[in-house]
C-alpha cells in the first residue's frame, strides 16, 4: 500500500490542467480504487496537445504508473478504438487462494518495476495462511524470480509488518530489520533463477496482521570486450657443425603465439660476415599477416668463404609492435691434408726400390673421400704399390676413404729403372673437402761399372835365346755404367825385359805404364799388348795392376810365364 499518493504533471508535454498536482487525500489500500478528477483548460489555439502525468507516493513516483493524455482543438474527436479482444495483464498485484493439507492460503504476486510482467525484472511471490490462530506461531514466505534471461545484480527483498506481528526465524535470516522493515540482500539472480525466503512468527492480538513485499534490483547492460595480446615467436635451425665444402641448412620459423592477429610481419637475417646465401649477405621474408597459433617457415642454404664460428642472429617484427629474435652458432670446420714422400737418394739401374708417402690430416674436421696420387715418372716402371695401391703405367693411386682428424697413413710404392738418371716422384693428395696437396722426391738411379781384366802370354814357355813372349791386356767394362780414369800398370818378371808396349805404353826399366783411359763406357773394352824378352831361366811372374774411379782398391793379377 502507498501512503500520500497523487497525480502530478511530470513538465513533459502541454500544461493543459489548471492545477499541477491533485492529492488521493486517504491511504489506498491493496486492491482499492479510487477516482482523481483533474480540471483541465483547452488551449486557445487549434492543434495536437501531449500532457504526460504520473503517479506519486509522497515525492517519489511510482514504477510504471506514467501515462499522457492527447488533446486535439479545432476538430472533430475521432470515434473510438474497439477494445481489444483480450485485456493485458493489469498492473499492480495478484491474488489468488488455494488449500493445501487443509490450509486455505493467500498466494499474491508482483512484478517490478512496473508491475507487467513483459516489462519487469523480477517476480516477487508471497504465500500467507488465510486464517491463524493467536499466539501460535505460523510461517510466511517470499519466492523471488529473475524474469529475464539475463543476470541481475543486488537483489533486495523488504518485508514490511504491521506491529501486532513478531518475527521469530527467517530462512534465510535478513540482512537488517529496520523500523519493522527486515530486508534481505540476495545478491545475483541469474537468468530465470528464483530464490525463496522462509518467515516465521506470531501475534499475539486477535485482529488483522499486515505484511507487504517489494523488491529491487540493478538491471546490468553488460558488454564484452575481448582483451587480446600481441606475442610472436622466431624459431632458426642451423647444423652445430660442418664442413666448408657442405652447404648450411637453414631453417627460419615465425609463429603468432598470440591471441591477436598480426599484420606485417617481416623477417630480417643479416647474415655474418663470411656467410652467403646465392650471394646475398642479408636476408628478408615478408611473412604478411599471421592469425594466432599460425606459422610460416623458410628455408635456405648458406655457403661459409672460411673456416671458423658463424653466430647468426635474426629478427622478426609486425605493424603491433612486437619482435622476436633467434640465434644460431654454426661452426664451419675445414679439413687439411699434408703430404709427403721420401725415395732413396741413389739406386742402380735394373733393381727394385721403394719409395715412401705418408698423407695427413691436419685440419679440425675428417677428410672424406682422400685420394693419394703418384705419377710414374717417364723411364720408370712402378711394379707395385702396398696398401691395396692400384698400379697403371702412369700412375699409382691409392684411395684411402675417410681420413680422420689427426690420421696418418704410411704408404708405399716399388720402382725399377732400365736407365740412369735423376727421377722425380710428385705425390698428390686430395679429398672430397679438402684443397689438393702435392709433394715431391728424388732419386738418382745409376749403372754400375764392372771392370773385366783379362791377360794371356803368347808364347809360354820362352828361351833366353832371344826368344819373347806377347802379353795381352784386355780391360772390358761389363756393368752398366761408365767408369773413369781407368789405368793399366804392368810390372814385368825379372825372367824377361820388356821390349814394346802398344798403345803409346810408356816403358821404365821392368814397369810399363799405360796411358790413363778418361772414360771406359759400359761394354767398351781397351785392349794392350807388351812384347817381353827371356833373358833368364825360371818361373817368371808379370804382375798387373788395374785402378779406376770406380775401384776403391786396384785390381792386381799374376801371369805366369817360364822361361828356359
Amino acid at each position: 500500500m502507498y501512503k500520500r499518493q497523487g497525480l502530478a504533471f511530470t513538465g513533459e508535454g502541454t500544461q493543459v490542467a489548471t492545477v499541477t498536482e491533485v492529492a488521493v487525500g486517504k491511504v489506498v489500500e491493496p486492491g482499492q480504487e479510487v477516482e482523481i478528477s483533474v480540471p483541465m483548460k483547452a488551449p486557445a489555439e487549434d492543434g495536437t496537445y501531449r500532457s504526460v502525468w504520473a503517479l506519486k507516493s509522497g515525492n517519489t513516483a511510482i514504477p510504471g504508473g506514467s501515462f499522457y493524455v492527447l488533446f486535439k482543438i479545432g476538430e472533430a474527436a475521432p470515434a473510438p478504438a474497439p477494445a481489444p479482444a483480450a485485456k493485458p495483464e493489469s498492473f499492480g498485484p495478484s491474488h489468488s487462494t488455494f488449500e493445501e493439507n487443509g490450509v486455505r492460503w493467500v498466494r499474491g504476486s508482483m512484478a517490478f518495476p512496473t508491475g507487467l510482467r513483459e516489462s519487469s525484472g523480477l517476480l516477487l511471490e508471497k504465500t500467507v495462511p488465510a486464517q491463524v490462530l493467536a499466539g501460535q506461531k505460523f510461517d510466511y514466505s517470499y519466492k523471488v524470480s529473475n524474469l529475464t534471461d539475463h543476470p541481475i545484480q543486488m537483489v533486495i527483498v523488504n518485508d514490511r509488518v504491521s506491529p501486532n506481528f513478531s518475527r521469530a526465524e527467517a530462512e534465510p535470516a535478513a540482512t537488517e530489520v529496520r523500523e519493522g522493515v527486515a530486508v534481505w540482500q540476495l545478491g545475483n539472480l541469474g537468468p530465470k533463477e528464483s530464490r525463496t525466503i522462509r518467515i516465521k512468527g506470531a501475534s499475539a492480538e486477535e485482529g488483522a496482521v499486515s505484511t507487504c513485499g517489494w523488491a529491487t534490483y540493478r538491471p546490468l547492460l553488460c558488454e564484452d570486450i575481448k582483451v587480446v595480446k600481441a606475442n610472436i615467436q622466431l624459431v632458426k635451425k642451423a647444423p652445430a657443425e660442418v664442413v666448408i665444402c657442405d652447404p648450411i641448412p637453414m631453417v627460419l620459423t615465425v609463429k603468432n603465439t598470440g591471441s591477436s592477429a598480426l599484420t606485417g610481419v617481416k623477417i630480417s637475417d643479416p647474415l655474418p660476415a663470411g656467410l652467403t646465401s646465392e650471394g646475398k649477405s642479408s636476408l628478408s621474408f615478408e611473412a604478411g599477416n599471421l592469425a594466432p597459433g599460425e606459422s610460416k617457415e623458410y628455408k635456405f642454404n648458406a655457403t661459409a668463404a672460411r673456416p671458423g664460428e658463424y653466430v647468426n642472429r635474426a629478427t622478426v617484427a609486425s605493424a603491433q609492435g612486437v619482435s622476436a629474435e633467434a640465434t644460431t652458432t654454426t661452426r664451419v670446420r675445414e679439413p687439411v691434408l699434408a703430404v709427403a714422400c721420401a725415395a732413396p737418394e741413389q739406386r742402380y739401374m735394373g733393381r727394385p726400390f721403394e719409395v715412401n708417402f705418408t698423407v695427413s690430416s691436419k685440419g679440425d674436421a675428417a677428410s672424406a673421400g682422400t685420394v693419394l696420387e703418384v705419377a710414374v715418372p717417364a723411364g720408370l716402371t712402378a711394379k707395385s704399390a702396398a696398401e691395396g695401391g692400384k698400379v697403371s703405367e702412369s700412375k699409382v693411386v691409392w684411395e684411402l676413404g675417410s681420413l680422420g682428424v689427426d690420421a696418418t697413413r704410411s704408404l708405399a710404392a716399388t720402382f725399377v729403372g732400365p736407365k740412369a738418371g735423376n727421377y722425380t716422384f710428385t705425390a698428390s693428395a686430395k679429398g672430397a673437402c679438402a684443397k689438393p696437396v702435392s709433394s715431391s722426391c728424388q732419386t738418382r738411379v745409376v749403372g754400375v761399372p764392372a771392370i773385366l781384366l783379362e791377360k794371356a802370354d803368347d808364347p809360354d814357355p820362352v828361351s833366353t835365346t832371344g826368344e819373347t813372349t806377347t802379353y795381352t791386356v784386355k780391360i772390358t767394362n761389363q756393368g752398366t755404367s761408365d767408369d773413369n780414369n781407368v789405368k793399366m800398370v804392368v810390372r814385368i818378371a825379372p825372367e824377361l825385359v820388356p821390349v814394346s808396349a802398344t798403345g803409346n805404353g810408356s816403358i821404365s826399366g821392368q814397369t810399363v805404364t799405360f796411358p790413363v783411359v778418361p772414360r771406359l763406357a759400359p761394354k767398351e773394352a781397351v785392349t794392350d799388348k807388351i812384347v817381353a824378352r827371356g833373358v833368364k831361366a825360371g818361373d817368371g811372374r808379370t804382375r798387373f795392376e788395374l785402378t779406376s774411379d770406380m775401384l776403391t782398391s786396384p785390381v792386381i793379377a799374376e801371369e805366369s810365364t817360364h822361361v828356359y
